[in-house]
Order: C-alpha cells, then structure tokens, then sequence
C-alpha cells in the first residue's frame, strides 16, 4: 500500500510530470498572447491615436489654404426708372495664410507632443508586462490546478483502497465499526476535496482561455525563467531603476509638461502670418456698364501683438506651470514605487525558494513517518487513523509544494516587470515585434493621407 501510495503522488506532481505528446511552454503562451490578446491590441491602436498628436501640433508650421465661391442674384424695382433692374454676380477666390513666427509656440508644442508621445511609448510596453503577468499567472495557475486535482485523485483512489481493506477486515473481525467509520469518512472527504479542486481547475482554465486566447493543453513547468533572474537584489534594483516603463514614462511625460510651458508662454509674443489671396469676380446685370470679370490678387504681412486676452493666456501659463510641477512629483513617485515593487518581488522570490525547499524537506520526511505507521499499525501499535493522518499529511505537503513552486514562479515574473524586461523582446519570444516607432515616424510627417 504505501509504495503504490507514494507512487502515485509522485506521478500526480504535474510540475515535474512528463507528457505523451509535446507540452506547450509558457513562452509560446506569451507568444500568442502577444499576437492576439485584445488589451494589448487595443493598447497599439490608442498609440496610433496619440501619434497623430504630433501631426496635428506641426500643422502649425504648415499653411491653411481654403476655396470660396458665391453668387448673388438681384432684382431692384423702384420708382426711378433708371434704377430699376436685376444683377447677378459669382466670386471664385482662394487664400492662403502661412505662420511665420508664433512665439516659438508651435516649436515646444511639437516637442511636447513628441515627448507624450515617447511616453505613450514606455506605457505601451507596461501595458504589455501587464498582459504578459497575467497570461504567466494564469498559465502558472492551470499547472497547478492540473497538479492539485492529480494528487486528489490519486489520493481518492488509494483512500477507497483502504476503505475497501478496512471494510474487509472488518467483516473478520480484524478492525472495529470505528475504523470503518473513519476510513469512510476520509474517503468522502478526499471526493469533496477532488471535486473542489476540479472546480478550481476550470476557473483557472476559463482565466487562461480569456487573457491566451486558446484552451490550456499539455502545460509544463516555465524552468527557463531562471535565467532572466539577476543572481543580487543589487542587480535586479539597478536594472529597474534603469529600465522600468513607469519611470521612463513619467520622464517624459515632465518633459512634455515643461515644453508645454514654453508652448503657452509663447501666446504672449507676437503672432506674424503672411496672406494671401485670389479671386475672380464676374457680374452681370441690366445697370452693368463694366468689364463682366475682375481679377484680384492680395498679398500681405499681418502682425499681432497680442496685449490682454481676459487673462485666459496668463492662466494657461499658470496652469501649465503646475502640471509641470506635478510631473516632477509623479518621477519621484515612480521611483519610489518600483524599489518598493523590486524589494517586494526578491524577497516573496527567495522565501518562495526556500519555502519550496523546506518543503522537499517535510514530503521526505511525511514519507518516512507513513512507512513507519503503516509498519507499526499491522503491528497492532498504531490505529488505522494514524494511518489516514499520515496519509492526509504527505497530500497536504505535496499539494504544498505545488502551491509554493506557483507562487515562486509568480514572484519571478513580477520582479521582472518591476524590472522592465517581461516584454516580448527581453523574454526573446519567436514573434514579429511590434515596432511602435515605425508607426510613429509614418505618421508625424503625413500632409494628405487620411490612412
């Protein structure tokens, strides 16, 4: 009994198990999901969205030029005859008004939308380590539920065993009513604590179907996540502060925040445009004595010293000024977070590590004190319920272990988003990178397209 107990909770460890067809890694997980995970997708799109901020901030170097047509029709009855009469007159004109100087306005509004843009960038690579976490976490979670629901289920079945002995030993006289009643006992317990389980597994399932994309299938272990692990806390604090997404985007968001002060403060400096226009007059009529079409060109300078605007432009300046002073704030707050965020992460990642190997420990030991009851129990020195604690014992370590390998993978992850590397690129997933700078460069220089 012990040997096909033991041998059956080894099997049932999902985490070291093997599979008769080939697994799926969590990578190619993150792959797909990377390839189809709607949060990231719609990320993308809202990226593209803030890229054309920065079309839309050079327009101010750019001309306006507008058509116009009209036409008129009159019919004038008076009582002087030679007044009376009816004229009808079309205009065909074109302007063009070009921006000279704006107080360098449009100049520190095109680098603040190049720096929101720099830092829609960074967040886009946020929301991907955010997307990835969860993708791992839910993919860590079905492995351990597949590991948990085996271990239960091999436990209901050897507990029926003993069960099934205990009720025979019974009918000899062996064992007493009590030893079946607790035998029966434990085994509607272990049924209780598979269905439980089971239950478990399919809400993790449905978690991973909704972030990946695709049924779980043939899951095994993510080992080689520990070789994006830095070997010192040291390490890992200094890669963050380097490359975390929240601090860079914080960066840049203070940097468009200070060109937007210079942006507003520029209202207050001159405004010169060059103008000019076209157009083509032709009027008809029974009092019309001219020539039928009149040509007219104008073309000018027109300069604007802007004085007092209801101190709308004043506030503006006042307002930006704070926003700056905010960003600032937020820089120091991103900084603080992610020591806080990589702290966190090494130390739930090295006490998971420890747990895990205590927990070796105590299932070694857990298989050892069952031998040893068992032996002493057909002795007659121990009862058929020191057997069945002993039994729930080395379930319980097992199912333990299980959990702490999950929760020590978990916190792996978490310090690599702390860290900025749990993107497709740092994990070297085989996917086509999304190249958000591209995109970017398309779109900053279109004058016509409407794509």
């Amino acid at each position: 009994m012990k040997k096909s107990y033991l041998a059956g909770l080894m099997f049932a460890t999902a985490l070291s198990a093997t599979f008769s067809v080939r697994a799926e890694t969590m990578f190619e997980a993150l792959s797909q999901t990377y390839n189809t995970n709607p949060t990231l997708q719609a990320q993308r799109a809202y990226l593209r969205s803030i890229d054309e901020n920065v079309a839309i901030a050079k327009s101010g170097f750019r001309p306006n030029i507008a058509l116009s047509a009209a036409y008129s029709d009159a019919t004038k009855d008076s009582d002087i005859y030679s007044q009376d009469g009816s004229s009808k007159q079309s205009t065909l004109a074109a302007t063009i008004t070009q921006p000279i100087f704006s107080g360098f306005s449009t100049v520190n509004s095109v680098k603040s939308a190049d720096s929101s843009v720099r830092a829609e960038q960074n967040n886009l690579y946020n929301v991907e380590q955010t997307v990835f976490l969860e993708a791992s976490t839910a993919y860590l979670d079905v492995v351990r539920d597949i590991a948990i629901v085996d271990l239960q289920k091999n436990n209901e079945n050897l507990l029926k065993k003993r069960l099934d002995e205990t009720t025979q030993r019974f009918k000899v006289g062996e064992v007493t009513r009590t030893d079946v009643s607790q035998a029966q006992a434990r085994y509607s317990q272990a049924i209780s604590d598979r269905i439980s389980s089971e239950g478990d597994l399919e809400a993790s399932k449905a978690t991973y179907t909704q972030i990946i994309g695709s049924k779980p299938e043939n899951l095994e272990k993510p080992v080689l996540i520990r070789d994006f692990i830095p070997k010192t806390y040291e390490e890992a604090l200094n890669i963050a502060l380097d490359n975390n997404y929240t601090i860079r985007q914080a960066k840049h968001i203070l940097q468009a925040k200070d060109y937007n002060v210079s942006a507003n403060t520029g209202a207050l400096a001159p405004q010169i445009n060059l103008e000019g226009s076209a157009s083509k007059v032709r009027s008809e009529g029974d009092n019309y004595d001219g020539k039928p079409e009149t040509n007219n060109y104008e073309w000018g300078v027109n300069l604007t010293l802007p004085l007092y605007n209801s101190g709308e432009t004043r506030a503006k300046i006042r307002q930006s000024k704070y926003q700056k002073w905010q960003a600032q704030e937020q820089v120091l707050e991103a900084e603080r977070r992610v020591r806080a965020e990589v702290s966190s992460a090494w130390e739930y990642m090295v006490a998971n590590r420890s747990k895990i190997s205590a927990i070796v420990d105590q299932v070694k030991a857990n298989e050892i004190a069952l031998d040893g009851v068992q032996k002493e129990e057909a002795l007659g020195n121990r009862t058929i319920l020191d057997v069945l604690d002993a039994y729930q014992e080395l379930l319980n370590s097992n199912v333990e272990e299980v959990k702490a390998r999950r929760n020590f993978y978990v916190s792996a992850m978490n310090l690599l988003q702390a860290m900025g590397k749990l993107t497709a690129k740092d994990l070297k997933l085989g996917v086509d990178l999304y190249d958000a700078k591209h995109y970017y460069k398309e779109t900053r220089d279109k004058w016509l397209s409407l794509n």
